[in-house]
């Protein structure tokens, strides 16, 4: 007998296809992160707001100039967005608690530019958006965040 027809066939966590759920947030991460880049872009470089379709002056585009470090904060925090985006495309855990970590921040400062008038309902919904496919069970089980889950519920009835 042959010992390979055996045990049946078993596909790896990591041979599977990933969900289109984990394909759905990294490209709005990747959306996160291209408008991160050309919102700095705008303020930073004055020829490039035509271009990008800003106007000549918009109070976002002149704090983050007159800002010092704004610019390279928000490069930093794109940066970070991809580097999420790479762990989750690979199935790491790390890339997800990054993504978490990252948003988390971004919603952070849509509640406070929220209760200053001051929020940008379009970047908060990507956040909110961004936040719920975080948390959908295929995206949490293909990184391996489904297991605290597991574990923090048999752990709660104790």
């Amino acid at each position: 007998m042959n010992p390979m027809s055996a045990t049946p066939s078993q596909s790896s966590p990591r041979s599977r296809r990933l969900p289109f759920t984990l394909y759905a947030l990294a490209g709005l991460m990747l959306l996160k992160t291209l408008l991160l880049v050309l919102v700095v872009a705008g303020a930073t470089i004055e020829s490039v707001r035509p271009v990008l379709g800003f106007s000549t002056s918009t109070a976002l585009l002149d704090a983050i100039r007159d800002t010092p470090g704004a610019g390279a904060v928000l490069m930093v925090f794109a940066v970070l967005l991809v580097l999420s985006v790479v762990g989750i495309l690979g199935r790491r855990r790390i890339g997800w608690l990054l993504a978490m970590v990252v948003t988390g921040l971004f919603v952070a400062l849509d509640i406070y530019g929220f209760a200053n008038n001051a929020a940008n309902h379009l970047w908060m919904a990507l956040n909110i958006l961004t936040v719920f496919y975080l948390n959908q069970p295929d995206v949490r089980e293909a990184v391996g965040a489904a297991d605290t889950l597991a574990a923090d519920a048999s752990g709660a009835g104790a």
